[in-house]
């Protein structure tokens, strides 16, 4: 199950490479994916586009002709349970440069909470906190230039039904 922006995504999802389908609100979408490496190239009735994709275990990033899209990975098993106990890996979008690190290990944060920002093509990535927790680790430092799918940080969430203790919101 996929969640973007807090909702969930129905849809049914079908490979068969090179062929893949999507079914979503009774509307079916056929096309041919072909990888390379962390690109993706999907030949639709559209023309081909080129698309960068990195996939952690708790987000999927995709990014298609100048937007990014971050698709919230939910475990059918773990779906009802808020909370669970895992560490968040925090990946890079793209390929960039790490511009500002806006947290630090230790500190608590709560969803949406800027922890760092990256520049690739002109345009600025700011990586937020997934959900309520404590940032584990900061793998990069300002200045850094990072490959896409590249760990960047972890962030261990919250205990269920406990709120990230001091958490203050990032200045954009």
């Amino acid at each position: 199950m996929l969640r973007w922006e807090g909702t969930p995504v129905e849809a049914s999802f079908e490979l068969r490479r090179p062929h893949a389908s999507v079914t979503r609100d009774g509307r079916r979408f056929e096309a041919e994916v072909h990888a390379d490496g962390s690109w993706v190239e999907v030949r639709g009735s559209e023309g081909p586009v080129r698309c960068a994709v990195s996939v952690s275990a708790r987000q999927i990033w995709i990014s298609c002709g100048g937007v990014t899209y971050v698709l919230e990975r939910v475990h059918r098993e773990a779906a009802g349970q808020e909370g669970a106990a895992t560490e968040d890996e925090i990946r890079a979008p793209m390929t960039g440069r790490v511009v500002r690190v806006a947290s630090t290990p230790g500190a608590a944060v709560k969803e949406g909470d800027l922890l760092l920002t990256i520049e690739a093509m002109k345009m600025e990535f700011k990586l937020t906190a997934p959900e309520d927790g404590t940032v584990a680790e900061i793998l990069c430092a300002e200045g850094d230039r990072v490959e896409l799918g590249q760990l960047l940080a972890r962030l261990t969430p919250a205990a269920a039904g406990a709120a990230a203790p001091n958490a203050k919101k990032a200045a954009p």
